[in-house]
């Protein structure tokens, strides 16, 4: 899966990722002062599923209707990074099976997805 991973994305989450054989991207990296509107762009032109912490997301994919190929928007609120990668971890194959075409968000105890606009069919 091709991934785009925003800048508050977690260096140890983005490397799970890649060990798991994903073309990740992770904004920090080159870019780190990006607009999520932009990251949403490059995300598209690439076909890339953007992962982040950013709300905002969900107001640029469904109220401006910005293009994308997925979004999972992570709201773990564990208190530990090492308990935040666990439950990523275990909810790692629902969110990858679910991400391509949806807005996936992500919480402590669930995983809940929404089609989104321009995935939807006729």
């Amino acid at each position: 899966m091709k991934l785009l991973a925003d800048a508050h994305i977690s260096r140890a989450m983005a490397s799970f990722l890649t060990t798991l054989g994903h073309d990740l991207v992770h904004v920090a990296a080159s870019s780190p002062r990006l607009s999520d509107s932009a990251i949403l762009r490059w995300a598209a032109t690439e076909s890339r599923i953007v992962l982040t912490a950013d709300k905002d997301f969900g107001e640029l994919c469904f109220r401006r209707l910005l293009p994308c190929e997925g979004v999972v928007l992570l709201r773990l609120t564990a208190a530990t990074e090492t308990a935040r990668m666990n439950i990523f971890r275990d909810f790692w194959p629902v969110i990858e099976h679910s991400a391509p075409g949806h807005f996936v968000v992500v919480t402590d105890r669930s995983v809940r997805r929404s089609v989104l606009p321009a995935a939807e069919g006729p």
